[in-house]
């Protein structure tokens, strides 16, 4: 009875320190886990943390270079956005935004901010408000630049490498939608080429991007987290006249081409090459093993214009002009900010052979 007694006490004590041993090892499991959750959550945290730095740098840096556009007409009393500013926007029939790019007051915005107006004021950040000079503009690309004058240097705006972008990218949109100065908005990079009719008189290459954009962001900056501008906010596609998540920006690369045209000739020039081309169909773009996108196959040459006096043929594939890779979307782009009058190096694939031409683009009438 004894031995029986002891052995089933024996037999009690290692169930419990088994079970003992089960618990410890329970506890020290969830105490590992919670412990790499609360570490987890720090490390979210932080990443957090370093994008709103990198959001709220990007606006402090650029927030004084961004100014409000308001714009009188004459005969005209009643103001196109009056949601908000009580009798001060009595004073304005349009309203929109623009970014100063020079020390000496050069100013990016869109044509339609400006169009039709007799009188732009400015309003700077800090509330000073000057009369926009010189204003100049381009109704088929939407872009007109305008200067404001003083005695002292203006804040101003980096410009960026739109071409580097990629989609994805954070992106900041700095504006004043229904006249509510200096408003930011963040979202990424939808679509790095969009190609777009905006209007009748409007189509091209955009950036496309989810940022915010409004009434009265118009001609304000498209940001990187660089800080730096890296498109102008033009447009949106909508259902209902307000942000629905599909904004277009004008690519910093061809503002800058658009700026310097109208400083230096008061207009901007669009070259011309005188063909008719179309995308690659896939199966021409497999038979010359060549990456979806690239290229564009000539469907006509006009008489006696530049690609036809270069020896551009139906048929032939347009790979690079200069040294820009031609693609679909970016070919007309490409064409019509080639230089004018001057040499340019058209690189094609005709029957499987590549072949340099020469072509002095002109001017489109």
């Amino acid at each position: 009875m004894f031995s029986f007694v002891r052995m089933r006490n024996s037999l009690l004590l290692i169930v419990i320190a088994v079970f003992a041993c089960g618990l410890n090892a329970h506890w020290a499991t969830s105490v590992s886990a919670d412990d790499g959750s609360s570490s987890s959550g720090n490390a979210g945290v932080a990443s957090a943390r370093v994008l709103s730095n990198a959001f709220r740098m990007a606006a402090e840096k650029n927030l004084p270079a961004v100014v409000t556009l308001l714009g009188q007409i004459e005969n005209k009393e009643q103001p196109m956005l009056n949601i908000i500013g009580g009798s001060e926007s009595q004073k304005y029939a349009s309203s929109g935004s623009g970014v100063i790019i020079s020390a000496d007051g050069l100013i990016l915005t869109n044509h339609h901010v400006i169009a039709d107006t007799s009188r732009v004021d400015v309003r700077l950040y800090d509330g000073h408000l000057y009369r926009a000079e010189e204003i100049k503009s381009d109704p088929a690309s939407d872009m007109a630049i305008l200067r404001i004058k003083s005695d002292e240097p203006f804040p101003a705006a980096e410009l960026g490498d739109s071409d580097q972008l990629h989609v994805g990218d954070w992106v900041l949109a700095i504006g004043s939608p229904f006249q509510l100065d200096a408003s930011v908005s963040a979202g990424i990079i939808s679509r790095t080429e969009r190609m777009q009719r905006l209007s009748q008189d409007v189509q091209g290459v955009f950036l496309q991007t989810d940022a915010a954009i409004n009434p009265g962001n118009s001609g304000g900056p498209l940001l990187d987290l660089d800080g730096k501008v890296i498109g102008i906010n033009t447009a949106i596609t909508s259902r209902t006249g307000v942000f629905q998540g599909v904004g277009f920006a004008i690519p910093i690369s061809r503002a800058k081409w658009i700026r310097r045209e109208l400083e230096e000739h008061g207009k901007v020039r669009r070259a011309q090459m005188g063909v008719r081309a179309f995308q690659l169909p896939p199966d021409v773009a497999e038979e010359f093993k060549l990456a979806p996108g690239l290229g564009v196959q000539v469907e006509s040459v006009v008489y006696n214009r530049a690609a036809q006096k270069a020896g551009v043929k139906p048929g032939d594939l347009i790979m690079r002009i200069g040294n820009e890779q031609i693609t679909a979307a970016n070919f007309a782009e490409i064409v019509q900010q080639s230089p004018i009058g001057e040499p340019v190096k058209i690189s094609i694939l005709r029957n499987g052979e590549q072949l340099e031409l020469t072509a002095e683009l002109e001017a489109r009438q």
